[in-house]
C-alpha cells in the first residue's frame, strides 16, 4: 500500500494556463499565414513560451518550493503565539510550514482557490490545503477559508505576521486594494512578509505611502530561483 504524500502543486496556475493558450493561439496563426516573417515571429513566441512554461515547471517542483517556503519563514521570523495569515495559500505550503515552525500559533490561509484560474485542475484546493495539512500534523494549528486578497473578511489589527509567497507579481488586478488590505489587518508593529521575482521597488513604494517602514531584503541565489523576500512592519 503506497503512503500518501504532501503535494503542493503548481506555481501560478492562472500565469500557466494563459501561456499554453497563448501557444495554442501562435500554432494556429503559423497555420493560418504564409508570410514567412510572421511565422517565424510567431515561432519565437512559441519556443519563448515553451521556455517560460519549463522554468514554472521546475519552479514548481516540491523539494524546490518547500525549501523557498522554508527560507521565507526563516526570514519572516515567526514569534510563539502569534496569530498568522497567509495570503494567496494555494495548498497551504507557507501557512503550513509557519505552523512547522512555531509551537503555539494560530495560522490561517486563505486563497479563493478559482476555477478560473485553473485551481481545480492543478489540484490548488481548499480540500487539498486542508489534506497536506494533516499529513504534516499540524492541522489543528492551520485554518483554511476561500477569501479574496482585496476585501479580507478579518478586523483591523488581527494579525502579528502575514506572508505573500508568489503571489503579488500575478495579482495584476487589485494588487493596490489587496496591499491595503493586508497593512489594515496587519496588528502594529506586526510584519508584512512576501516575494517578489520583479522590481520589489515598486512594491516598497506602495507599502511604504501606506505606512509600511522598517523594510529588509533578502535575496535569494539561482539555484532556488530569481525571487526576493520583502519583510517589513507597520
Amino acid at each position: 500500500m503506497n503512503e500518501e504524500k504532501v503535494s503542493y502543486g503548481i506555481y501560478s496556475p492562472g500565469v500557466l494556463g494563459i501561456l499554453i493558450i497563448g501557444i495554442i493561439a501562435c500554432l494556429i496563426l503559423i497555420l493560418v499565414f504564409n508570410d514567412v516573417v510572421v511565422r517565424n515571429v510567431l515561432t519565437v513566441a512559441v519556443l519563448s513560451l515553451a521556455f517560460i512554461i519549463g522554468l514554472i515547471f521546475y519552479g514548481s517542483s516540491t523539494p524546490l518550493r518547500v525549501k523557498r517556503s522554508e527560507l521565507l519563514v526563516e526570514f519572516a521570523k515567526p514569534k510563539e503565539n502569534s496569530v498568522m495569515l497567509d495570503v494567496g495559500t494555494g495548498r497551504g505550503l507557507v501557512a503550513i510550514t509557519l505552523a512547522k515552525a512555531v509551537k503555539n500559533c494560530k495560522v490561517i490561509g486563505i486563497d479563493t482557490w478559482s476555477p478560473v484560474a485553473l485551481s481545480g485542475l492543478s489540484g490548488n484546493t481548499m480540500e487539498n490545503a486542508q489534506r497536506n495539512a494533516e499529513l504534516e500534523n499540524v492541522a489543528h494549528k492551520v485554518k483554511f477559508q476561500q477569501a479574496d486578497a482585496r476585501k479580507l473578511p478579518f478586523e483591523d489589527n488581527t494579525f502579528d505576521l502575514v506572508t505573500a509567497h508568489e503571489l503579488l507579481d500575478t495579482l495584476i488586478v487589485g494588487r493596490d486594494e489587496a496591499l491595503a488590505e493586508i497593512y489594515r489587518v496587519t496588528k502594529k508593529g506586526g510584519k508584512f512578509v512576501f516575494s517578489t521575482a520583479v522590481s520589489k521597488f515598486i512594491l516598497v513604494k506602495k507599502l511604504s505611502k501606506l505606512g509600511f517602514k522598517r523594510f529588509e531584503f533578502m535575496r535569494l541565489g539561482l539555484r532556488e530561483g530569481p525571487t526576493t523576500f520583502v519583510l517589513c512592519r507597520k
